[in-house]
């Protein structure tokens, strides 16, 4: 008896979020990339700009670059349970972006031949990690930075959810922490300024579409225009 309660309760919560289902949008979207990683390996297109060369390699920076990745899922975990009306949002932010990318990544192989040398006999921890970062990611599907675009797709929905409006050091905390996270990816020599620029102006394209347009309003227009049409 209580085994079947407890997958009853289970099954409520369940029926009660079937929004979490965008979550499966994403082993999909990784087969891609990796699909893409492998067809991609070696191109002849490198996306490089003149001031990537006054940008310093700064090892610390691998550290940011790794939070990205517990950033963007504490953020989806913490709206996917909490607010329904961001967490969607949030996916689609983050959807939206990554599907543009692995578009371009299609059409227009390329890759950056900024990368830092290095061994696995580095000195300090942190170009050790950097090592550890090349060695298991190429450098190629850059332009634009899914790094950067995610970054800001995160921020933008900490800054509008409820659930931060009164929490003001974290909602300060996330900004640096996007900075932090945009900044690494040159100082670690895994984008170049060209990447990130257009991870930057996609995600304020992607954050008009999905924060400041009115979709319901846009559809209800749209059945009426039809409607209105057929009599």
């Amino acid at each position: 008896m209580p085994n079947k309660l407890r997958t009853a309760s289970i099954s409520d919560w369940l029926a009660q979020r079937k929004y979490l289902l965008l979550l499966l949008y994403y082993p999909v979207w990784f087969l891609w990339f990796q699909l893409l990683e492998k067809r991609n390996a070696h191109v002849t297109l490198w996306i490089k700009s003149p001031l990537d060369d006054y940008i310093p390699f700064i090892s610390v920076f691998v550290v940011p670059y790794v939070l990205w990745f517990l950033y963007v899922a504490g953020a989806l975990l913490v709206t996917g349970l909490k607010d329904k009306k961001i967490f969607i949002q949030l996916c689609m932010s983050l959807y939206i972006g990554m599907t543009i990318s692995n578009i371009v990544y299609y059409f227009i192989p390329h890759g950056q031949p900024l990368r830092v040398p290095l061994t696995a006999n580095e000195t300090d921890i942190f170009s050790r990690m950097v090592y550890i970062l090349y060695s298991g990611d190429t450098p190629t599907n850059c332009a634009p930075s899914i790094h950067v675009l995610n970054s800001l797709a995160v921020n933008f929905a900490v800054q509008k959810s409820a659930l931060f409006r009164d929490k003001r050091w974290l909602r300060a905390g996330s900004h640096i922490l996007n900075i932090a996270i945009i900044l690494s990816t040159m100082f670690i020599k895994q984008h170049s300024i060209v990447d990130v620029a257009l991870g930057l102006v996609l995600g304020a394209g992607i954050y008009m579409l999905v924060y400041t347009v009115d979709w319901r309003d846009v559809w209800q227009s749209a059945r009426q225009s039809l409607a209105a049409g057929r009599t």
